[in-house]
């Protein structure tokens, strides 16, 4: 890219903006890390124990996320994407915050962790507004924000060595979401782009559903996603 005959986006003539949408597809691979999540106190039973805990606290290991944005180039600094997703991570472990965990014959005490096994999967679909700042003939830094709808659902196979795999089906929870993400933009053609972003995702309020030990979690305050990852952008 000749740095000298570089013309930033705003100065370029309005008629290139006239010729339509310039449209692409930016399928994205990255790490994911869920913040600890707190959840209101629960009683129940699952796979024939009864479970019962004050308010706790659940940890996640950092884990995967995958997003596959389409979108529309409406101006030069301007661009609107449908972006659906898919995260996964492992539980690492549950700790009771206001009072104990029982789950049959056993005890955790509170701010003590009990080992809880299982795998949580978040499903983002937003509608993500993105604003493109030229800083240089060679990349550029693109910030934005999404709003949307987050499918959660979660497995769990044990708790405090206690197998689970006997309840029925997955917990599940639909919320409201929303992210914001900073990245590095680096095209090497007319159609082509590559770059590396962070994003952090949050939702609203969850009330799960379904079987296994999900279906007693609520949380009050959702959980919050951090996640970096690299792109490859293809424009049609």
């Amino acid at each position: 890219m000749d740095e000298e005959n570089y013309v930033p986006p705003w100065k370029m003539d309005d008629s290139k903006e006239s010729t339509g949408f310039d449209w692409y597809v930016a399928p994205a691979l990255g790490i994911s890390m869920i913040s600890d999540t707190d959840i209101n106190q629960f009683s129940g039973s699952t796979s024939g124990t009864t479970v019962s805990s004050g308010a706790a606290t659940l940890a996640f290991n950092p884990g995967f996320r995958m997003d596959c944005p389409i979108g529309a180039k409406i101006t030069d600094w301007f661009a609107l994407e449908f972006a659906p997703g898919f995260m996964l991570n492992t539980i690492q472990y549950i700790e009771p915050t206001n009072g104990s965990l029982s789950i049959g014959s056993q005890t955790v005490s509170q701010n003590a962790q009990g080992s809880l096994v299982g795998d949580y999967y978040q499903i983002p679909m937003l509608a993500n507004f993105l604003f493109t700042i030229p800083i240089h003939p060679q990349f550029t830094i693109t910030a934005g924000f999404g709003v949307g709808g987050m499918v959660s659902a979660a497995q769990t196979t044990s708790l405090q060595g206690v197998s689970l795999e006997g309840s029925d089906g997955i917990g599940t929870a639909l919320s409201f979401a929303y992210s914001g993400q900073f990245g590095l933009d680096f095209p090497f053609s007319e159609k082509m782009q590559a770059g590396l972003y962070y994003k952090y995702t949050g939702t609203g309020e969850q009330d799960f559903t379904g079987g296994n030990f999900f279906q007693f979690v609520q949380n009050n305050n959702g959980t919050s996603t951090q996640s970096v990852q690299g792109y490859f952008l293809y424009r049609f």
